[in-house]
């Protein structure tokens, strides 16, 4: 029975803190000899290895004083400089998402009829036709199918028309209002990351995540972040333009710094947010777009408008 109970036990054992205030006051080369600890239960909670210590340590005393790490409060401006990074971030995986995803060709080729058509059979089972050759046997039993542009001749004939159903990522950057303490209202820099899905080729819902800084007239930092749930629909369709509505609804957060001699105070403030506009893209290819919007944020009682314009990946 012990052993069954000694092995739902863990081997991790703590010191009650009375017998750390105990031990403070032993001589340290004699605190090992009498410690009280207790054996800690099934999912107790496990530190990391140290390295183990032999019967001939060597006692050392007269270490650096221990003190808690130094807190930090956020500010405007170190919010304002991490917001910085992230949008570098955010663009980086734009580029990267534009040349792999947005520039692919999606469209329409001309092709010599006996074009090699490679297809893939349910067991790992490969083989080949010339395109004209396809009949309903293979395309029954294929279940992938490729073709090579260096295996025949090949003219691209025309892109197919933007596809948006699926996963979406857009990258907006540009200026937004924001009301400081002292309750002048301003424009500063303000962008949009966003991520979502379209289950419909005019519809979708998105992520936003809005980030903005300004500084106010003494040149104090006031930096904005924005979290909402977007929703886009884009029924008008005169390619290559193509427009609609966004609407958002969430919550928004202004940090403002006031910087007094050898100090600086940071006001907070949490808001909710409800906003909409316009918005029009350019289509580029079947994937990618250049997109323009522009609107208003209600964040409880301030008003802020906003123009934004950026990239859309499908």
């Amino acid at each position: 029975m012990s052993l069954v109970l000694t092995g739902c036990l863990s081997s991790t054992h703590v010191i009650p803190r009375e017998e750390l205030q105990r031990l403070v006051t032993v001589p340290p080369e004699q605190r090992g000899q009498h410690v009280r600890v207790i054996q800690g239960g099934p999912g107790a909670e496990t530190p990391p290895e140290a390295p183990r210590v032999g019967v001939s340590a060597v006692v050392v005393v007269g270490g650096p004083v221990w003190s808690p790490p130094a807190y930090r409060p956020q500010t405007a401006k170190s919010s304002a400089d991490e917001a910085k990074w992230w949008l570098v971030v955010a663009a980086i995986a734009a580029v990267a998402l534009v040349f792999t995803e947005g520039l692919r060709y999606d469209g329409y080729v001309q092709l010599n009829p006996m074009h090699p058509i490679h297809l893939f059979g349910p067991n790992g089972e490969w083989t080949w036709v010339p395109l004209a050759q396809l009949d309903q046997g293979a395309v029954g039993w294929a279940q992938k199918a490729f073709i090579r542009p260096s295996e025949g001749p090949w003219t691209e004939l025309e892109r197919a028309p933007l596809d948006r159903v699926g996963f979406t990522y857009n990258l907006l950057l540009g200026t937004g209002e924001v009301t400081g303490a002292e309750g002048t209202r301003r424009a500063g820099f303000l962008s949009h990351i966003e991520l979502g899905y379209f289950p419909h080729q005019m519809f979708g819902i998105l992520l936003d995540i809005g980030l903005g800084w300004r500084t106010d007239s003494t040149f104090n930092d006031i930096f904005q972040s924005r979290w909402a749930l977007e929703f886009q629909a884009l029924p008008l369709v005169a390619r290559p333009i193509h427009g609609g509505l966004w609407a958002e609804i969430g919550g928004a957060t202004r940090l403002e710094d006031f910087n007094y001699p050898g100090v600086t105070v940071t006001y907070g403030r949490s808001s909710f947010l409800v906003g909409g506009g316009v918005m029009m893209q350019l289509e580029l290819t079947a994937r990618l777009a250049l997109t323009g919007r522009a609107g208003i944020a209600l964040l409880d009682e301030d008003k802020a408008l906003e123009a934004t314009v950026g990239v859309s990946i499908y």
